[in-house]
């Protein structure tokens, strides 16, 4: 990816996530990002380089921003998912199948090596 491309396509994904760039300043510099507000806005628009490891930082921002505008377009399940462990009760019946298999097909480590306990 050139460097065009690459500040091109960080200023898209702002516009898309729906964030000013003071906004995405905040994010940035929450993940450890060094530039200004000004340098931001210049690298967006091609005027001012960031070095890479800004740049990445400036990625990681606007991927996180981006995965929080996503996931509140989600669709909720009709069942939700019991989250204090509820009265699934087919799950605990396949936890307990295989808790049961595994213990009918582990064996001993004295069998295994042809030991005999002492």
């Amino acid at each position: 990816m050139t460097s065009d491309e690459r500040y091109r396509g960080m200023d898209a994904a702002r516009v898309h996530a729906q964030l000013t760039v003071p906004d995405l300043w905040l994010h940035y510099l929450a993940l450890g990002g060094t530039g200004d507000a000004f340098d931001l806005d210049g690298y967006l628009q091609g005027l001012v380089p960031l070095d890479p490891f800004q740049q990445d930082v400036l990625a990681q921002a606007l991927n996180e921003a981006l995965r929080d505008l996503y996931e509140s377009y989600l669709i909720p399940l009709s069942t939700p998912a019991a989250v204090d462990g509820g009265n699934d009760d087919r799950l605990r019946e396949l936890v307990e199948q295989l808790l049961d298999h595994r213990s009918q097909t582990r064996r001993p480590d004295h069998e295994s090596r042809g030991d005999e306990p002492s």
